[in-house]
């Protein structure tokens, strides 16, 4: 017989407990959960992107193999055409400058025109051409220009900007186009003076050196007081740093390029120091103490590489490295070249510039390019090429063999691979590029005007600022966009930012 069990006794359930199930609390629950956590997640990614700075790669990147078939498959006949076509896009309209100069400019704009008399040039009247006060240099009397280098003589009137675009293939949309680029910066400086979110040691430096390059200097109407705050920001960086650096990260990489960069550009500011009536405290002493750590950390190559230790102290530059930097080199010489043009008396400066150019040489390869043979590698050929033979061409003296070499390479390299803003664009290169191969004058300026100048005015939209080149690689090229606007501005200042070497007096810079 099978004894009946009686049921176990009901457990007594919370009235909270029945309205949860009947509400379906376990799914709310679940719901609740994914949503937290969701939200939990996004903000870690939105307070992590915005805790994140980006980098400045001041590194030439080499191109791959995929971007040489690219450039390859370019067809240049076509290409020429079509740049040529769009150089002729824009509406002229005849304007007169006083002098011998008559020129057309592009409908639209402003622009002003020394009033020459007597006295030499002096005030400026405006002519309506759309973008008005920006405060155009050029103002500078005829007694002010001839204390500068002569080196500089063509930036700081119209006129002579002018003239110097006619005579080196450029159009006044050149001109037109620094202008907007300028107004353009002008807006984007911070509170502090300086340029850009990080690396603004450098981005202050290229700023600087694109306003000075149209004579936009602390006298200025309308730009005066953005260069002199941007100039003492760097002042009170070399102040405070250990050795006169110029660098917020004195243990980073790009604290090299910085310092050769923002030295260059207070090197170029001293020159039109004498220019100017406002006081500007504390630029020759930063400016000669920056100069000063270049020569002291050049190493025993007569190059400059990535920072080390001394005394305890971090430093950007490591002098007892026997390895070598062509890239990081190249902001260097530029910088030791502003010291020579000062006309400042600094110890080691002759040395050092001379030892970099025998550095320099001794990077031209068998096919006459300066810098690696793996097109794959930074540091290549292909990509600092114009920085070893502008270095030559600037600052060395019986070098023109080496610089036929490398200005050949460049010409053969660019006839297969025409500049292309959409696929092969690398500011960086193209800036060194530029400046080499206008130096360089005659057909071979002409060759890469035709390419380049249509390239970047192109890239210009309308408010000023230059898009960004090769949108579609990962890496992008110059994504900083203070970084990309300066490498721009710069390349399109070079028919009248410096001379030609053979159009100065003596024929090397240790004969000045």
């Amino acid at each position: 017989m099978v004894e009946d069990v009686a049921p176990p006794p009901q457990m007594r359930t919370s009235v909270w407990l029945r309205c949860w199930r009947q509400i379906g609390g376990g799914s709310l629950l679940l719901s609740i959960m994914v949503h937290v956590g969701l939200l939990l997640a996004a903000g870690v990614i939105i307070v992590g992107t915005q805790m994140a700075k980006p980098v400045t790669d001041f590194i030439p990147s080499g191109p791959t193999q995929a971007s040489v078939k690219a450039g390859q498959d370019l067809e240049h006949k076509v290409s020429m055409k079509n740049l040529k076509a769009m150089a002729r896009k824009t509406p002229q309209s005849r304007i007169a400058v006083d002098g011998p100069t008559d020129v057309s400019l592009p409908k639209g704009e402003v622009m002003v025109l020394p009033e020459v008399g007597q006295g030499g040039v002096g005030g400026s009247r405006l002519m309506d051409s759309g973008l008005s006060g920006l405060g155009l240099g050029g103002t500078a009397s005829l007694a002010q220009i001839s204390q500068l280098p002569n080196l500089f003589w063509g930036r700081c009137s119209m006129q002579s900007r002018l003239e110097k675009l006619r005579e080196n293939g450029g159009t006044p949309e050149c001109e037109m186009a620094v202008s907007r680029s300028l107004a353009w910066l002008k807006g984007q400086q911070n509170a502090d003076g300086s340029w850009g979110r990080v690396n603004k040691a450098a981005m202050t430096g290229l700023t600087l050196l694109c306003y000075l390059g149209r004579c936009e200097t602390p006298d200025s109407a309308f730009y005066g007081d953005n260069v002199r705050n941007g100039m003492l920001y760097l002042v009170e960086l070399g102040k405070k740093n250990p050795y006169g650096t110029f660098a917020e990260n004195l243990v980073s990489n790009s604290a090299t390029y910085e310092h050769g960069i923002a030295t260059y550009a207070l090197g170029e500011m001293y020159s039109f120091y004498r220019l100017g009536s406002r006081s500007l405290p504390g630029l020759r002493e930063t400016f000669e103490k920056g100069v000063k750590l270049i020569i002291e950390q050049q190493n025993p190559q007569g190059s400059w590489t990535y920072g080390g230790k001394e005394a305890g102290m971090p430093i950007a530059y490591n002098k007892d490295s026997r390895g070598e930097d062509l890239s990081v080199s190249g902001w260097q010489f530029q910088a030791l070249k502003a010291a020579k043009h000062s006309g400042l008396k600094i110890e080691g400066l002759d040395a050092a510039i001379k030892r970099c150019c025998d550095y320099l040489e001794s990077k031209q390869t068998k096919d006459g390019g300066f810098g690696k043979t793996n097109r794959d590698d930074h540091y290549n050929q292909w990509s600092l090429t114009g920085c070893g033979v502008l270095g030559l061409q600037t600052l060395a003296h019986n070098k023109a063999t080496p610089v036929k070499k490398g200005i050949r390479f460049l010409r053969d390299f660019l006839t297969s691979e025409p500049l292309d803003w959409e696929r092969n664009c690398n500011l960086y290169c193209w800036y060194y590029y530029t400046q080499a191969l206008f130096q360089a004058g005659a057909d071979d300026w002409k060759f890469y005007n035709a390419q380049f100048m249509p390239q970047v005015l192109g890239a210009q939209q309308p408010d000023g600022s230059f898009k960004r080149g090769r949108p579609n690689w990962p890496a992008g090229d110059a994504a900083d966009p203070i970084y990309r606007q300066c490498l721009c501005t710069l390349q399109l200042e070079v028919y009248f930012r410096y001379l030609k070497v053979a159009d100065r007096e003596g024929q090397s810079i240790f004969e000045k």
